[in-house]
């Protein structure tokens, strides 16, 4: 009965945040898990799309990875930001200029980064300023991915379908279909097919004697 009671207090304040977010302007599909209060901030113009079943975490008390709310915000009126249907996201920053999309059934973990936006500019006279350095390009993220906890996908960037990328992992350049990246600087590898990869599977022999 005590489980049946919070798992209904938990669905109508996910129901309530659902609410919340369309009249901020933000595009919810049915069935979306709203766990945590996320912050958006959408230039006017720009779009959030969130497709049907998707969750968005911002609690620790959901995952223990989760350091802060989930961060999305659109920078002029075409950016576009997409969570296809099954997707969902814990802790994480979306900020774009341009369009970043996520694709079925991708899980994206704490306290990442994806950002299609380049660096600041530079001036002799001044040094560093907050004006952005050229013309931003939109990321894309394929179908069943799995983006691990603290990594950074930088602009540009497309990630095929049935990929990993480990904790960590400073994301510079695409990852093809099937394949898996590590490290900075970004090592990339086959997956196994057992994980939707392209490696076979190695089968050891036994010697006879």
């Amino acid at each position: 009965m005590i489980n049946k009671i919070k798992l209904g207090i938990l669905n109508s304040l996910s129901y309530i945040r659902c609410i919340f977010l369309r009249l901020r302007g933000v595009s919810v599909g049915a069935g979306c898990r709203i766990l945590g209060t996320p912050v958006i901030s959408i230039r006017k113009g720009g779009s959030i799309i969130l497709g049907e079943d998707v969750t968005l975490i911002s609690n620790v008390r959901y995952n223990p990875l989760v350091e802060k709310p989930i961060f999305f915000k659109t920078l002029n009126p075409e950016a576009v930001i997409h969570l296809e249907n099954h997707s969902g996201v814990s802790g994480c920053s979306i900020i774009t200029d341009n369009k970043v999309s996520i694709g079925e059934y991708t899980i994206v973990g704490p306290n990442t980064l994806i950002m299609d936006v380049m660096g600041h500019e530079y001036s002799p006279e001044t040094g560093w300023r907050g004006k952005g350095i050229g013309p931003s390009l939109s990321i894309q993220i394929g179908r069943k991915c799995y983006i691990g906890t603290r990594c950074i996908v930088m602009t540009g960037v497309t990630i095929g379908d049935n990929c990993v990328v480990a904790a960590g992992c400073v994301v510079d350049k695409s990852i093809p279909s099937g394949h898996m990246a590590i490290g900075n600087p970004m090592v990339i590898k086959p997956l196994p097919k057992m994980l939707g990869g392209v490696r076979k599977q190695s089968t050891s022999k036994k010697l006879s004697s």
